[in-house]
C-alpha cells in the first residue's frame, strides 16, 4: 500500500484555507484558496454539545470569534451566532463558524481535504463517518488506492494523536491516514508502517533529506508543516517533500516553481 512518489514539485496544502489573508477555517478562507487555484486544503474539526461537527482549530471559540467557551459545551445554534471574521482585523468580516457539512457541500468536486482529528472521542469519528456517507464523499467501492490517492474530490485523515488515527483507519478503511509529528525520527516512520499509515507529516524544523528518503523507502508520503515564512520553505525546496502545508499558497507556489536549493 505504498504511494507513488512524484518527481514533481510538492503539492501545496492551504492551511486552514488561505489563512494569511483571511480568517482561518472559514468559508471565505477556503474559497480564496480555491479561487487562487489551490485545491488541497487542511482544516480541523470538533463536536458541539449537540453533536454537530464544526470547523475550528482550537478547543475553545475564544481566539477566533467574539465568544468564549469550549466548543463541546456550546450548541451549534450558539456557535452560529458568533462572529468568526472580525478578529482577523477587519470588523466588516462577519464570517460564521462553518460546519463541516457546509464546507463539504460548498466545495463538492473541487477540493481534497486533509481533516485533522483533534480529539480522542469515538463519537467524533462515527459522526464524521455518517456525514461523509450521507453526502456521498465516501462509498464502498473497491478501487486501486494507488491510483485514487490525493484525488479531487477526496478526503485524508491526519492527527498528532496515535489512538484516534488507528481507530479512524478502522472506521475509514477506504481513506488515507497520516501521522503529524513534531520531531522526525526513524521510530515514527516504523510506527506509520506498522499501522498502515499512508503519510507522515513532520514539523519542517525537524526534517532533513535523509529522513525524507527513509520515509520514501518505507512507502510513505512526506508532507511538512509549520512554515513560519517563505524563506523557510525556500530552504527545503529540493529535499524531496511530497507536500507542504502553508498559510500563503500563492507565495509557496512562486517559491516551489524556482530552481530547488534544498540540500
Amino acid at each position: 500500500m505504498s504511494i507513488e512518489m512524484s518527481s514533481q514539485a510538492p503539492i501545496i496544502i492551504a492551511h486552514r484555507g488561505f489563512s494569511s489573508e483571511n480568517p482561518e477555517n472559514t468559508i471565505k478562507s477556503f474559497q480564496a484558496s480555491v479561487n487562487a487555484g489551490f485545491n488541497y486544503i487542511e482544516l480541523d474539526i470538533h463536536l458541539t454539545a449537540d453533536s454537530e461537527i464544526v470547523v475550528m482549530h482550537d478547543e475553545t471559540v475564544d481566539r477566533t470569534t467574539d465568544g468564549t467557551g469550549e466548543i463541546k459545551d456550546l450548541s451549534l445554534d450558539q456557535i452560529k451566532k458568533l462572529d468568526a471574521g472580525s478578529w482577523f482585523g477587519d470588523t466588516s468580516l462577519k464570517e460564521e463558524v462553518p460546519t463541516l457539512e457546509e464546507v463539504l457541500i460548498k466545495f463538492r468536486n473541487k477540493v481534497h481535504i486533509f481533516i485533522e482529528i483533534k480529539s480522542e472521542e469515538k463519537e467524533l469519528l462515527t459522526s464524521l463517518r455518517n456525514l461523509l456517507e450521507s453526502l456521498k464523499w465516501i462509498n464502498d467501492q473497491d478501487f486501486d488506492k494507488s491510483e485514487e490517492r490525493l484525488r479531487i474530490p477526496g478526503i485524508s485523515i491526519i492527527s498528532f494523536l496515535p489512538a484516534p488515527l488507528i481507530l479512524s483507519s478502522q472506521i475509514f478503511p477506504e481513506l488515507d491516514h497520516g501521522l503529524l509529528i513534531t520531531t522526525a525520527s526513524d521510530d515514527l516512520i516504523a510506527w506509520c508502517v506498522t499501522h498502515s499509515m499512508v503519510g507522515i507529516f513532520p514539523y519542517v524544523g525537524s526534517i532533513n533529506k535523509n529522513f525524507i528518503q527513509k520515509a520514501h523507502d518505507s512507502g510513505l508520503y512526506v508532507g511538512a508543516w509549520g512554515f513560519e515564512n517563505p524563506k523557510q520553505l525556500a530552504a527545503v525546496n529540493g529535499l524531496g517533500l511530497d507536500g507542504v502545508t502553508v498559510d500563503w499558497p500563492i507565495k509557496a507556489g512562486e517559491i516551489l516553481s524556482k530552481e530547488p536549493r534544498g540540500d
